[in-house]
């Protein structure tokens, strides 16, 4: 199943007029953009870090490199929701 969320509702380098395609799935691998529930119980659409081997902390990751460079996420618990698969720019 996939769902294509319109308006975007996420802080990533995608323009408000694009679409993107979710895989719906509730595992991810590193380098994936996930849509993901967070321990504040809130969304966001992240890379996939990976898990610190030290504490145990998930690490989300911005694309958007220019506006957030080499800035994380660090969260104790996360829910996968989707995988992104595809963007669909505007016209």
């Amino acid at each position: 199943d996939h769902i294509v969320p319109r308006p975007l509702p996420f802080p990533i380098v995608y323009e408000d007029e694009d679409l993107i395609v979710i895989r719906i799935q509730d595992t991810a691998a590193v380098g994936d953009i996930v849509v993901a529930l967070d321990e504040d119980n809130e969304n966001t659409l992240k890379i996939f870090g990976g898990i610190d081997e030290e504490n145990g902390d998930v690490i989300l990751q911005y694309a958007n490199q220019t506006k957030y460079p080499d800035k994380e996420i660090r969260v104790k618990q996360l829910i996968v929701q989707g995988v992104a698969k595809h963007v669909i720019k505007a016209l």
